[in-house]
């Protein structure tokens, strides 16, 4: 294979990289917009195609040091250690509105 055929496929294939990361950055850099410190919409973005819709949730009254704690300790959760503690306090916050699942009382979940 030609020096200068593999030299334009490495260069393709460094700019197709750089756009996929992009892409990441430019869906994180929304929330860093509109919806920034809104716990519900952001609840529905990152957490409810897991625990659910925000009024159904899997996991209300939980506090942003409990969010930041799962983040760090499950696996599923690593990708959303990008939210900052701002952010998970709105999270919180809609969390704390909800009544605590009746099936929860006295357990720690």
């Amino acid at each position: 294979m030609p020096r200068s055929y593999l030299t334009v496929m490495l260069s393709c294939c460094a700019l197709l990289l750089a756009g996929c990361a992009g892409i990441r950055s430019e869906s994180r850099a929304a929330d860093a917009t509109g919806d920034e410190l809104n716990g519900p919409a952001l609840y529905e973005k990152h957490c409810a195609r897991c625990h659910r819709p925000l009024e159904k949730t899997t996991k209300p009254q939980r506090s942003a040091s409990r969010l930041r704690s799962a983040n760090r300790q499950f696996p599923a959760m690593n990708d959303l250690d990008f939210l900052t503690d701002a952010q998970l306090e709105a999270i919180a916050a809609a969390l704390g509105t909800l009544p605590r699942n009746p099936q929860q009382s006295g357990t720690r979940r």
